[in-house]
């Protein structure tokens, strides 16, 4: 039983960050324990069959992108079944006059793409995707990664990008709306590159710090290629599931379907049951929120509990998972003779004016799905749906948490069928396709995943809440670390978050 037992190191929640910094302190020669309150491991990054066997879906995370390389070689992650399929073309977007646009991850490829469709923008966009490719090298294969280890501070990122004003304030400051503006003229094209600047986020095209979105999103490098993405063979939750077998293999302990209900600075964590589990340190997995709404609160600082009282973790996303009898058509596939759609994340908009109004109504409580990207996981990876049909996932915004009017419960189906409508501008036979859905506004994947605000990114991955702004493993609270998404480098499955926490906690025990 594990709470007759003393551990050195208890990590609260079995998500991918929290699998990964057991991983990493049980290989260091520490005792580690994993309670995790769901029946699976995994947190957003798993699979599901809310469709019944032969269905595997991933119900938050979609794709791997920003995954660390050097998680992936140090713990083993392929000969532990982690396989992924590169997305390329990696974007398809088509236009209401019937054109479409596909961008490679190859530059002459999409060059050549963008020479079709707006042959006076061709040098524009390669500028474009220059930019934004030079801050990645900077920031990411530079003096440092300035991934690993403790966040940067902006002096430090200036020192990193030796002073460049442009990419300073792409960092910074910049809206995506301004950078796609000041690149391309062709309204296609800002159509087609704009959202890139949203994901997860609620802010419009042009408000402030969006562009830095775009520039997180392309700072990996996926089976070699920068700023690549790609599906998971089996899903998303396969990548867990490599982790929770690399953390096992090094001597942890991992429980399901435990929940935590206090943790005691200095003591351990107190269990739903009343009984107490003692470790020299806790690990926190969960967003800074719901941390410390476990902590007693004369054991937390003003300062800190105020800190995380602000901290902004309200989701703008809409998912809506389907299962298919076949693959919807989109029309504007005539414009890209030789690529098929489904094998690209296809982008869904009416445009930059269309999106900003979208966010704006959202604000004020009106549910208004407008954009979208959409992934075909069954155009890669066969395995995820029963033979012959197939997986659509959509990624709408933008909702929000609370509606004007209504509730959740009443108007889920409604919204769900609003960002399909979107689809259907594009795809008319899209509702035709759909045997099985599955619609999760923020509050369904905050009471499903336990993430505050329903956010996937635990908290705004806008500038004012990244790098030194971002949370740091390392709290006030006597022996509590944090290791989640709201920590640096940031959201999306990275995993490096947790091994920054694990080598902090490693460190300070050591001197222990």
């Amino acid at each position: 039983m594990v709470a007759v037992e003393t551990w050195d190191v208890i990590v609260v929640g079995g998500g991918h960050n929290g699998l990964t910094a057991a991983a990493y302190l049980a290989r260091a020669g520490r005792r580690v324990l994993v309670l995790e309150r769901r029946d699976r491991l995994g947190g957003a990054c798993s699979v599901e069959e809310p469709f019944g066997p032969g269905w595997a879906v991933s119900p938050c995370a979609y794709l791997v992108g920003l995954l660390h390389p050097l998680v992936v070689e140090e713990l083993g992650l392929r000969e532990r079944g982690y396989r992924v399929s590169l997305v390329d073309p990696h974007l398809w977007c088509p236009f209401e006059d019937g054109t479409a646009l596909a961008l490679w991850d190859d530059p002459d490829r999409s060059a050549a793409a963008v020479g079709g469709l707006a042959p006076r923008d061709v040098e524009g966009y390669l500028a474009y995707g220059a930019l934004f490719e030079r801050i990645r090298v900077a920031l990411r294969e530079g003096r440092r990664d300035s991934w690993l280890g403790e966040a940067p501070d902006r002096a430090e990122l200036e020192e990193l990008l030796a002073g460049d004003p442009e990419a300073i304030e792409i960092l910074f400051e910049a809206s995506i709306a301004e950078v796609v503006e000041a690149h391309v003229a062709d309204e296609r094209l800002r159509t087609a590159l704009h959202g890139q600047g949203l994901i997860g986020t609620f802010a419009g095209p042009r408000d402030p710090g969006t562009a830095s979105i775009h520039l997180h999103h392309a700072s990996g490098r996926l089976e070699g290629r920068a700023g690549a993405w790609g599906y998971v063979e089996g899903g998303m939750g396969r990548i867990s599931a490599a982790l929770a077998d690399a953390a096992v293999e090094a001597g942890a302990v991992l429980r399901t379907g435990v929940e935590v209900a206090g943790i005691l600075p200095g003591e351990g964590v107190l269990l739903e049951g009343g009984e107490l589990v003692r470790a020299r340190a806790v690990v926190s997995n969960a967003d800074p929120v719901r941390t410390l709404a476990l902590c007693p609160p004369g054991d937390v600082p003003a300062g800190f509990g105020a800190r995380v009282g602000e901290w902004r973790c309200q989701s703008p996303v809409l998912k809506v998972n389907c299962g298919l009898s076949r693959l919807p058509s989109f029309p504007a596939a005539v414009a890209t003779p030789g690529v098929a759609p489904h094998r690209a994340m296809v982008t869904i908009s009416g445009g930059i004016a269309e999106t900003q109004a979208a966010c704006e109504a959202a604000r004020r409580g009106v549910p208004s799905p407008a954009w979208a990207e959409l992934y075909f996981h069954t155009a890669y990876d066969s395995s995820v749906a029963p033979v012959g049909m197939h997986a659509m996932s959509v990624f709408a915004q933008y909702v929000p948490y609370a509606l004007a009017e209504g509730d959740w419960t009443g108007r889920r189906e409604a919204i769900g069928d609003e960002a399909l409508a979107a689809v259907a501008r594009f795809a008319p036979d899209v509702a035709d396709c759909i045997v099985h859905r599955e619609v999760l506004g923020p509050p369904d994947v905050e009471a499903r995943i336990g993430l505050t605000g329903g956010h996937i990114f635990q908290g705004e991955c806008l500038p004012d809440q990244m790098w030194d702004r971002r949370f740091g493993p390392r709290t006030p609270v006597e022996g509590l670390y944090l290791c989640g998404a709201a920590t640096h480098p940031g959201g999306s499955v990275i995993a490096v978050n947790g091994r920054n926490a694990a080598m902090a906690v490693l460190v300070d025990l050591e001197g222990d």
